[in-house]
């Protein structure tokens, strides 16, 4: 069934789906149609053409899992500089993360047509790929077995409700991942719903490379500006849309009377989007101030961020979290609040986040690290919780339980040293 299903795939499948693009290509826009273009025009940047005779080591990304990889790039570029980095991607958002990366080259994935990548192995003679997270292709996998080059996927999960392992999906999921040399889970739980698969594949538990990224950027934060930290106790609120917000402004209203000061960071920083959240704001007696328009705090009820990129260091300003898209269809990484050392609350829209629903399983000092809101009432119950709590030793239990989850890309690192 998984060879048919393949070749199903692989002959039928893929083709119409290639044709289909091309067809609208021409009326499609944005981030589509520069999809198509990058693998129709094998788009790449390459710093050092010396890298083409070099063997680099391939790691594939889709899009935002490149952030599972950042960790593993800084730590062969400190430990084993002399070999290069090629990175590939799925989808072109993720070109705005690897311009300011230390690779050595980037590049679209090509076509996933067995043509396409005799081409890019010509062309770039990998020594070796990983695979970020989930986005192994099936004949991606089958051609880098062909050619003997070592293969594996890491920072990978699969949890019980994953679509890669139902339905037909599940045989082309166990065919590809036949093809690996090893699959890195984060967590015994996935490793043994991929067993289900009942692959040959060796399995190895070494847990998320996320964490490290996100423990090292916390280590070396971006600069604030500290004039305008909120004093007291502070709640923030980080990559909100308007579905979030419209849950969490009548809560803000509500928690004012209780000396909690805001933070709230929006997904996107449209004038249009920040123009109506001021609305809403104002609409409950609310004042505030933009990030970028202020060099001192006046003491407004919210601090609202317009500025992108600075999420991860503002959650170090506050004592508990909201993480956005949760009210809307699914949450945003609550990595970098936990890592912050917050609890951290979540609307119902969360089940695509592999922590947002770990954590809820686990607490410090009686407050669980992740904890479901379905309404302003709710938000309002955790905040009071939190703000009543011994703030000093919640905050220790929740770093003491993430910092458990340090050192997985050293352990990766230590299986690929023989490669290098």
């Amino acid at each position: 069934m998984k060879t048919l299903l393949f070749l199903v795939y692989k002959f039928l499948l893929m083709p119409l789906m290639y044709l289909l693009l091309q067809l609208v290509r021409p009326f499609s826009k944005g981030k589509l149609r520069e999809l198509i273009d990058d693998k129709n025009k094998n788009f790449m940047v390459c710093k050092d053409t010396g890298i083409y005779d070099r063997h680099p080591i391939w790691i594939h990304a889709a899009s935002g899992e490149i952030e599972y990889a950042r960790s593993l790039i800084r730590e062969l570029k400190t430990r084993a500089p002399q070999v290069p980095i090629l990175v590939t991607y799925s989808s072109p958002s993720a070109k705005k993360i690897l311009v300011g990366l230390d690779i050595d080259a980037w590049a679209a994935l090509p076509w996933d047509f067995d043509f396409c990548f005799e081409r890019f192995f010509k062309l770039w003679k990998p020594r070796a790929l990983l695979v970020s997270r989930t986005d192994l292709w099936p004949v991606m996998a089958q051609f880098t077995d062909k050619k003997n080059i070592p293969s594996y996927l890491f920072s990978a999960t699969f949890a019980d409700n994953s679509s890669r392992l139902r339905g037909l999906t599940r045989y082309l999921t166990a065919f590809s991942l036949e093809k690996l040399n090893m699959i890195f889970c984060v967590s015994d739980e996935d490793a043994s719903n991929l067993r289900d698969l009942k692959i040959k594949t060796p399995v190895q538990v070494i847990g998320d490379t996320r964490f490290d990224q996100v423990i090292h950027r916390l280590n070396h934060p971006k600069e604030l500006k500290l004039s305008l930290q909120p004093k007291g106790f502070v709640f923030i609120m980080g990559s909100t849309w308007p579905e979030d917000e419209a849950v969490l402004v009548p809560a803000i209203a509500e928690l004012k009377k209780s000396g909690v000061k805001f933070i709230l960071a929006p997904h996107e920083n449209s004038a249009e989007h920040l123009n109506q959240l001021q609305a809403d704001l104002r609409a409950k007696d609310l004042t505030y101030g933009r990030y970028t328009q202020n060099d001192r705090w006046t003491d407004e009820d919210v601090l609202i961020i317009d500025q992108v990129g600075i999420l991860a260091e503002l959650y170090t300003w506050a004592n508990v979290a909201f993480v956005g898209g949760s009210f809307r269809r699914q949450v945003h990484s609550v990595m970098e609040s936990l890592a912050a050392g917050l609890t951290v609350l979540v609307g119902p829209y969360h089940q695509n986040n592999r922590e947002a629903l770990v954590y809820q399983q686990k607490h410090a000092s009686g407050i669980s690290l992740v904890t479901c809101a379905l309404n302003s009432e709710d938000i309002v119950q955790h905040v009071k919780s939190v703000q009543t709590s011994a703030l000093p030793e919640l905050n220790k239990a929740v770093l003491l339980e993430v910092s458990k989850n340090q050192g997985s890309t050293q352990r990766l690192f230590e299986f690929l040293r023989p490669l290098l």
